[in-house]
């Protein structure tokens, strides 16, 4: 890569612009536990405060007369830059690149005007995921501040008085016609603690129809919320869509609780358990669990606690909802553009009716 100049370590420097981070500087994983980390590249966005980076990070300066830093780090995102950095990783102990190996990799080099046009498209589409992540965390913000307000002086009342928790199944890995092709979401754990203010819009894995039929994976509506009782514990998220859940969770179905009070009454009863608990003795949640935490419950109150707090949280998932379509798009266009086999026009198109 000739257009850009390779650091690594983070010592002083006369230089001031060498020693510390400047907008669009690119940083690589300069090593990993695992492969796919290995080189991944992130870019830098703003800098407020002087700021360094550790030895373990390269940065990558890019000349900003010859070359588009966003465009090089969509590259490197792209199917094709990481097949390319795949190549200089090492794996030893863990994965790693090194400096001298990374600044001879050849990168695609189109006009600087057609770079910056597929940086813009790309961009939009993340700056437009940017704003609903930040739409999504102001909104449950206000959601949580009105339930807290409106349930301030409801009575307490144990979980198991007024919620039937549910045990996920796994079906039978043995069992191909219960996995193969499967389009039924199915949780577990993993896609808890990885699902966007709480918000479950998809899975790791799907199960089929017929382990839907035929084993204990039922599916809960839309609404439900799912905690999650062993290995990670304490986590909630709530269904976008009908999804099934391994054994590792509880489901809470919204019944006597309608499902904006369902949510913050198991996210705020868990959190308050893991506070008293302190980590050291609250691993494991069992149905017996759920008779000794307390939540706000006023049934009369609740309807119109419902129609405060359900529209805020339905700001949310849409939020959500809307950011899978933009990020489905922008993987979709991005090894598309990097390869010259879509136009920028396209792409712009795209993004277009994508929401962006």
């Amino acid at each position: 890569m000739p257009d850009i100049e390779m650091v690594r370590v983070n010592a002083p420097s006369a230089a001031e612009d060498r020693a510390y981070l400047k907008k669009n500087d690119l940083l690589f994983a300069r090593r990993s536990l695992t492969l796919e980390g290995a080189g991944k590249c992130a870019i830098v966005a703003e800098v407020t405060t002087p700021t360094t980076w550790e030895s373990s990070i390269i940065r990558a300066r890019v000349d900003a007369n010859r070359a588009s830093a966003p465009f090089l780090y969509y590259y490197f995102r792209s199917p094709q830059g990481r097949r390319q950095m795949e190549t200089i990783v090492e794996q030893v102990a863990a994965a790693g690149i090194r400096l001298t190996d990374l600044a001879k990799l050849n990168v695609p080099s189109p006009p600087l005007p057609e770079q910056q046009a597929i940086a813009e498209v790309l961009g939009a589409l993340d700056d437009k995921i940017a704003a609903n992540t930040a739409l999504a965390a102001t909104a449950e913000r206000i959601a949580s501040a009105t339930y807290d307000a409106m349930t301030r002086t409801w009575p307490r009342v144990l979980m198991s008085t007024v919620l039937d928790p549910i045990l996920g199944g796994t079906p039978a890995r043995a069992r191909e016609d219960y996995w193969a092709g499967g389009d039924q979401l199915w949780i577990s754990a993993r896609d808890i603690t990885s699902a966007p203010s709480h918000v479950v819009v998809d899975t790791a894995e799907k199960i089929t129809s017929a382990a839907l039929a035929e084993t204990k994976a039922k599916a809960l509506p839309a609404g439900s919320v799912i905690l999650t009782a062993r290995g990670t514990v304490g986590e909630v998220g709530r269904l976008a869509r009908p999804a099934s859940f391994n054994q590792s969770c509880y489901g809470f179905r919204p019944d006597v609780l309608p499902p904006s009070l369902l949510y913050f009454a198991v996210l705020q009863a868990t959190e308050r358990a893991k506070a008293v608990a302190h980590g050291s003795v609250f691993d494991t949640i069992t149905k017996a669990t759920f008779d000794h935490l307390h939540l706000a419950w006023d049934e009369v109150q609740a309807p119109r606690a419902e129609v405060q707090i359900a529209p805020l949280l339905q700001v949310v998932a849409t939020s959500i909802e809307e950011n899978r379509t933009l990020a489905a798009t922008r993987d979709a266009l991005l090894p598309q553009l990097m390869s010259g086999k879509l136009r920028v026009r396209d792409a712009e198109a795209a993004a277009s009716e994508a929401g962006a």
